[in-house]
């Protein structure tokens, strides 16, 4: 097997550009994740809370009014429905708007009365609601804590990106491989390379993105534009991907000449 690292110079290198984003961005969009997440929990909790407390003692409210009422599905299978009801109790007039979402593969009208608790008369609900009381707090759990685990996912993903950045960004001895180019996106002003670079504990790929201008490429190993040359930061975790120019490597012009000779002439013998 080649040693790729023989055609580096023997002194620690600083990479100038590592083509990964900063990970403010990924901090940004972790924010949104988690106040969509707290939205959902704000909006749903309060009347999943309020129909399990109705559930435990329902009474019929025959005389109760429905308006507004409306039910709308989302993605086919998401539905949300919203109504106001009214009624009295020993003369007081007791009024709620209510809203539901949940899972149902349900087409048409639905049919809905309105319940009361019989020990909190104050407290209502929709039939409908009760009906789907398992289903709407399975489905906002799923949805909160999916999210959230989302928006975390991110703020991980940009302690790791701040972190391959500024192991990169300091002079260390580099270990250069061998990575599989998985795909090539063009985005507004240059293209997104996706490389795998190992594999986890379940032998899932491990993948990382590259940013490259639209002139740029990366440093191919072969023909067939498969194999591409990448460089590990010494106690980094991520390699950064390496420019057919290698001028993402700190190195003066004569260095990086002999280092692009010295690869030519062990991918031509290998």
């Amino acid at each position: 097997m080649t040693d790729l690292n023989q055609a580096l110079p023997n002194r620690k290198i600083r990479i100038r550009k590592t083509g990964v984003w900063p990970g403010v961005f990924f901090y940004l969009g972790g924010l949104m994740l988690l106040a969509v997440a707290g939205f959902i929990g704000v909006w749903q909790a309060p009347g999943v809370v309020n129909d399990w407390l109705v559930a435990s003692d329902p009474v019929a409210v025959p005389d109760a009014t429905i308006t507004d009422g409306e039910c709308h599905a989302r993605r086919v299978v998401f539905v949300d429905c919203s109504a106001h009801v009214a009624y009295e109790i020993e003369g007081k007039s007791v009024e709620h708007d209510i809203d539901l979402m949940f899972v149902n593969f349900h087409t048409g009208d639905y049919e809905v009365d309105v319940v009361r608790s019989a020990s909190q008369p104050n407290r209502a609900a929709l039939s409908l609601g009760l009906d789907m009381l398992w289903n709407r707090t399975l489905v906002d759990s799923a949805l909160v804590l999916g999210i959230a685990a989302a928006g975390t996912g991110l703020f991980a993903g940009g302690a790791k990106s701040d972190r391959s950045r500024r192991l990169a960004r300091r002079e260390s001895t580099l270990d250069l491989r061998e990575v599989k180019v998985a795909q090539i996106n063009p985005v507004l002003g240059g293209k997104y390379v996706q490389f795998q670079y190992g594999a986890d504990r379940k032998g899932k790929p491990l993948l990382a993105l590259s940013r490259f201008g639209g002139k740029e490429e990366p440093y191919w190993l072969d023909g067939q534009r498969g194999m591409a040359l990448a460089a590990l930061p010494e106690g980094a975790s991520v390699p950064v991907l390496l420019d057919a120019e290698l001028k993402r490597l700190d190195a003066s012009p004569p260095e990086i000449a002999t280092i692009a000779e010295r690869l030519k002439g062990m991918m031509a013998g290998a």
